[in-house]
């Protein structure tokens, strides 16, 4: 084999790799979801790891490459695992972490702020939305007013409905200042064209009980 089939051969594989690398992306974050939830740690373990300082990294923030869902996923602690979240209308079902980093955003949702606990004040929380409508916080651009949003700590579950459905600038850091009634706030990008819109779900607390797996 002389060197220019070599480099041939070589230019087919490379080509391969480049039109498939999307579908190895899509199927590694989805992956990562199931390998990093909640049930496979204790209710103690959740609560050691909700009391732990977390990192908050808004600003660095980026849409993750085919590189970072094998990279930075390796970065992924299952320490920062704090619960589960639910939405049964749109079969979203994603571990919760502890601090929004681009790492956490990669195996599920993640808290944004320092000071969050479930069913008390403003439970927000962020995801990415993928180009693949099932993965990550994509499906929650399909759900509508009085669908019901759960997250549990596998102590409790609680159970939020939600009320309002937004789009706001990027700026509108407001939308997770802390808050009286328990509710419950969802933040992802809304479309690639408008990179500095966020879609937002608001939800109220509806019900607080015990986990039943």
């Amino acid at each position: 084999m002389n060197a220019r089939q070599i480099i041939a051969i070589l230019f087919i594989i490379a080509s391969f790799i480049l039109i498939g690398a999307p579908f190895w992306k899509y199927e590694l974050l989805e992956a990562n979801t199931e390998k990093y939830a909640a049930v496979q740690l204790s209710p103690e373990e959740i609560r050691e790891n909700n009391e732990k300082p977390a990192e908050f990294e808004m600003e660095a923030i980026e849409p993750p490459s085919v590189l970072d869902t094998v990279t930075k996923e390796a970065a992924v602690e299952k320490s920062a695992i704090v619960g589960q979240i639910e939405i049964p209308s749109v079969e979203l079902s994603l571990p919760i972490l502890k601090g929004t980093t681009n790492e956490n955003l990669l195996a599920g949702a993640t808290t944004m702020r320092d000071d969050q606990w479930m069913g008390l004040g403003n439970y927000a929380l962020a995801g990415h939305h993928m180009k693949r409508d099932t993965l990550l916080f994509s499906p929650i651009l399909r759900v509508e007013k009085g669908a019901l949003i759960t997250v549990t700590d596998l102590t409790y579950t609680y159970t939020y409905e939600v009320t309002e459905l937004d789009v706001v600038h990027e700026s509108r850091t407001d939308i997770l200042d802390n808050t009286i009634e328990p509710v419950i706030t969802l933040v992802t990008c809304y479309k690639s064209s408008e990179p500095e819109k966020r879609f937002i779900v608001h939800g109220v607390l509806k019900e607080t009980k015990e986990y039943k797996k």
